[in-house]
């Protein structure tokens, strides 16, 4: 009995086993290549793309479009921009942009009207339809990021006229013509100066001061003008004269802000006149000191000169009483080893010369010792040898 119910046992406990499903044979992993390396140096991981840019675009009948793009972190964009023509009405678009797979490019919207743009360090650059290698030194295709500012005032736009000076960089006709009149020499060129309600623009034969003043409209009007009554060559008096005409009736504004601001003047008559700024040297280094400085007829050779000729110019200091008379003593000569912005001297003429000095605070990147402007030739005499 005992070895009937052993055996019923292990029949039992054989017949519970062979029930069991049997698990699966233990497959080795699938072989996966690596992990795809994502690049963190596209503009679009790197950069701190989102913000406005600001810039003027190229155009085949015009001047140029005055254009200002939003991009929101979201993707979204907001584009306004406007024909540099007298009292054209500016245009806006909103929409999303999507990055393409390089991640260093954009577009903006899609079909027909979409547009690519390359996105750079603080800047974006308009590519033209299968441009694949950005050409950063286009100009007419380059926006730049703009710090975040507050509503474009009338005090504001005064502000930035008067911070800078302003040079004379083109101007075209109504029919997208470049007029040569002003631009008489490729050394020479007109620059403009607002301070205090007053401007002045040099560059050509005389010097130009006129009252001036800014509409709400945005609108610059120059009255009361006057200039010195000096006779130069031809194309010099022609330049003046063309400059004085274009001025005589009020000129609508176009200010592009950024580090360098871009101004552009519009005629009633079609004409654009475009300026870039650089800052004055007062924006950069504060109120400066006025000096008097003579120039002689004739530089010297000296060792620490800053021109490429070798050459120093000879130059002592004087003084002026209350009534525009020389008072005091002058200083010895001396050779002047520094540069006189703004002005350029000629050999044989003896120039007393009024001069801003500025004082740059001493920190990384300062310009060393003082920096000289000219503020205006006070006298003028041709020495002979």
């Amino acid at each position: 009995m005992r070895y009937l119910l052993l055996g019923l046992f292990v029949a039992a406990l054989v017949g519970c086993q062979s029930e069991k499903t049997p698990d699966p044979p233990m497959t080795p992993p699938a072989e996966t290549g690596p992990a795809p390396v994502v690049d963190m140096h596209t503009s679009r991981i790197s950069l701190d793309w989102a913000g406005k840019y600001e810039g003027l675009l190229s155009c085949a009948d015009c001047a140029g479009i005055h254009t200002q793009l939003i991009l929101e972190p979201d993707g979204g964009f907001e584009m306004v921009t406007r024909r540099l023509v007298r009292d054209a009405a500016p245009s806006s678009a909103r929409g999303t942009f999507a990055w393409e797979a390089d991640g260093n490019s954009i577009v903006l919207g899609d079909g027909a009207d979409a547009q690519r743009f390359a996105v750079g360090e603080g800047r974006l650059l308009l590519l033209e339809a299968g441009q694949a290698q950005p050409a950063w030194d286009r100009a007419d295709a380059t926006l730049v990021q703009s710090p975040p500012a507050g509503p474009g005032t009338l005090q504001d736009r005064e502000v930035v006229l008067e911070n800078h000076r302003w040079r004379l960089v083109d101007a075209t006709d109504a029919a997208n013509e470049r007029i040569d009149a002003l631009f008489p020499d490729p050394e020479r060129f007109f620059e403009f100066r607002f301070a205090e309600s007053r401007v002045h623009a040099q560059g050509g034969c005389n010097g130009l001061r006129a009252a001036f003043a800014l509409d709400a409209d945005d609108r610059l009007e120059v009255t009361g003008a006057i200039s010195t009554m000096m006779a130069c060559a031809a194309p010099l008096m022609e330049a003046d004269a063309t400059l004085a005409a274009l001025l005589a009736e009020p000129l609508e504004t176009v200010l592009v802000r950024g580090a360098q601001p871009t101004l552009v003047l519009l005629t009633a008559a079609g004409d654009a006149l475009m300026l870039t700024g650089t800052l004055t040297p007062e924006a950069r280094f504060g109120a400066p000191t006025t000096v008097f400085l003579e120039v002689a007829a004739q530089a010297t050779a000296c060792e620490e000169s800053v021109r490429a000729d070798g050459l120093c110019l000879q130059v002592r200091e004087i003084g002026f009483d209350e009534q525009g008379l020389r008072a005091g003593t002058p200083s010895e000569w001396q050779p002047f080893t520094a540069d006189i912005e703004g002005y350029r001297h000629e050999s044989g003429i003896r120039n007393v010369l009024r001069v801003k000095r500025f004082e740059p605070s001493a920190g990384p990147g300062a310009p060393v010792g003082p920096i000289y402007v000219l503020d205006l030739v006070v006298e003028s005499e041709v020495v002979s040898n």
